[in-house]
């Protein structure tokens, strides 16, 4: 068998491999794409220094591990409050010789004393792996439990869906259905390419900023420039997707979703206070379900928080771990 080897690299040099990894991981995410990740990088990286590492078997990227260093600590690129989920690529080696090859590797580094990291899903192959390939080279682990990140397995139609839900939820979106029917014209946008995405993004940050102090208080200036940016730019590889639920002509309700590998994934969302008593936040949720469901997907991830509405269309927690590795 040929040997392992690791690579420092950047983020020209393995912007190909990045693309296809993507793709050929089963446990990915738009958070792990190249486009993702430089736009956080250029924005937020700020004095870190880029450790991205690749493992090349004859030469060739078999897997990526993308890091960063902040004094003696390494972590994944992106902070929780922007990134949901956090993966290693790799495709072509098992799951041993990858994270084998990358703990041998840090452990002939000496200017780190902790690797932090966080927003592990526990259906990822690095919840089990990363703590075996630590041990294996004598470190600690440290697993805590993070957040929740709520999603609903879909059925084949709409209507399944809604037989799905509790006899209490089921009657309550009903309700809420019909009451916003009787009241309003209403009518529900979709946007995907990148250009429509782009072109009516400003409704989308207006929504949002308004809906609650928290998330007025979330959407920074450097932020904004990040949605706007990396939202655009998954939107031209067919990722993005931007909902508006129109009230009499009004833009009432908002939410970016992402499409990959058959999750559709809300990142986002916000909504007109105003309108608060129509419910139009919960209800363009449940017609992004709609759609998700007539597209053939087949699970509709809300990602990290238990908001209640989540619940209320019908989802069920899933688990994310912070692990963190220190030296003995």
């Amino acid at each position: 068998m040929s040997v392992l080897e690791v690579r420092r690299e950047t983020f020209d040099s393995v912007q190909e491999d990045w693309e296809r990894l993507l793709v050929e991981t089963p446990d990915s995410s738009p958070f792990a794409s190249a486009a993702w990740q430089q736009t956080w990088w250029q924005i937020f990286g700020g004095d870190a220094d880029l450790k991205l590492l690749s493992v090349r078997q004859d030469g060739d990227v078999k897997g990526l591990a993308p890091f960063m260093r902040r004094g003696s600590e390494v972590s994944f690129l992106g902070e929780s409050d922007l990134v949901d989920y956090h993966h290693f690529l790799h495709s072509g080696i098992d799951d041993s010789a990858f994270y084998g090859s990358v703990f041998e590797h840090l452990a002939q580094v000496d200017s780190w004393s902790s690797l932090r990291l966080t927003s592990v899903p526990e259906w990822s192959a690095a919840y089990t792996a990363v703590p075996e390939a630590a041990r294996a080279v004598g470190w600690n682990v440290d697993e805590t439990f993070e957040e929740v990140s709520p999603g609903i397995e879909l059925p084949d139609t709409w209507d399944e869906y809604v037989s799905g839900l509790s006899k209490k939820n089921r009657h309550e979106l009903r309700r809420k259905l019909r009451r916003l029917e009787r009241s309003a014209e209403i009518n529900h946008v979709e946007l995907s390419t990148a250009d429509d995405v782009a072109a009516n993004l400003d409704d989308f940050v207006r929504l949002h900023r308004m809906s609650t102090p928290g998330k007025a208080e979330f959407m920074t200036d450097q932020r904004e420039e990040f949605f706007r940016t990396v939202v655009v730019k998954l939107a031209a590889e067919g990722i993005s997707r931007l909902y508006f639920l129109e009230v009499d002509g009004e833009r009432a309700a908002t939410s970016i979703c992402f499409v990959h590998g058959g999750s559709q994934m809300v990142y986002n969302s916000g909504y007109d206070p105003g309108q608060r008593a129509l419910s139009v936040g919960l209800i363009n949720h449940a017609f992004c379900i709609k759609i998700a469901i007539e597209n053939g997907i087949r699970y509709f991830d809300f990602l990290r928080g238990n908001e209640p509405y989540k619940y209320h269309l019908g989802a069920h927690d899933r688990s994310l771990y912070n692990l963190v590795v220190t030296r003995p």
